[in-house]
């Protein structure tokens, strides 16, 4: 499957709930290096951009959902109010959306 990033079709892809080895939950479930998920976030926030899914980045990917609670960026946060955030179950469900399947 080509990789398609969260940004396509009109919409911005976002993951409905966080996965049970999201690096936003409480403690270190993807056994990261320390400082790593801060690291990311600013690099992240500094771009106006997001964290994807940890799940998704082989494929169409989504927005992860912890990312999308605490640090929305900007441009997360008026795709938000204009409409334009589709929220997706896992990892299928945004495989599909992206080819209209």
């Amino acid at each position: 499957m080509r990789r398609r990033g969260p940004f396509r079709d009109g919409k911005v892809h976002v993951m409905r709930k966080m996965c049970d080895s999201c690096i936003f939950r409480p403690g270190n479930r993807m056994r990261l290096e320390a400082g790593r998920v801060e690291q990311m976030v600013v690099d992240a926030t500094k771009a106006d951009s997001c964290i994807p899914c940890h799940k998704t980045l082989d494929g169409s990917q989504a927005v992860c959902a912890g990312f999308f609670r605490k640090h929305a960026t900007a441009p997360l946060q008026i795709a938000d109010r204009l409409g334009f955030i589709t929220f997706v179950d896992g990892v299928k469900e945004a495989a599909c959306n992206s080819t209209g399947q």
